[in-house]
């Protein structure tokens, strides 16, 4: 993902919320090096209020339709996993 620089907006009037928002997402994020043999290890998954580790996902039985569908979705799979031990 790239940004368009000042020297290279001209005529985008009304971009500078999505601009700043990519902006301020590339300078949180790293790149995932060439070498890396699991790349889901390199993934972060946040609800937006909290940062979910893999030992949090597998114990995650309940979730609101508020919360993000990659959420509900784990929720609902360790729930019925759960449930045919």
């Amino acid at each position: 993902m790239s940004v368009l620089s000042d020297s290279t907006r001209a005529g985008h009037e009304g971009r500078d919320v999505p601009s700043a928002a990519a902006t301020a997402f590339l300078e949180a994020t790293d790149e995932v090096p060439d070498d890396a043999d699991d790349l889901e290890a390199h993934l972060v998954l946040t609800d937006g209020t909290r940062t979910w580790e893999a030992d949090d996902l597998a114990a995650v039985t309940t979730a609101s339709t508020t919360d993000p569908t990659w959420l509900q979705l784990q929720a609902a799979i360790n729930k019925v996993r759960l449930a045919g031990e």
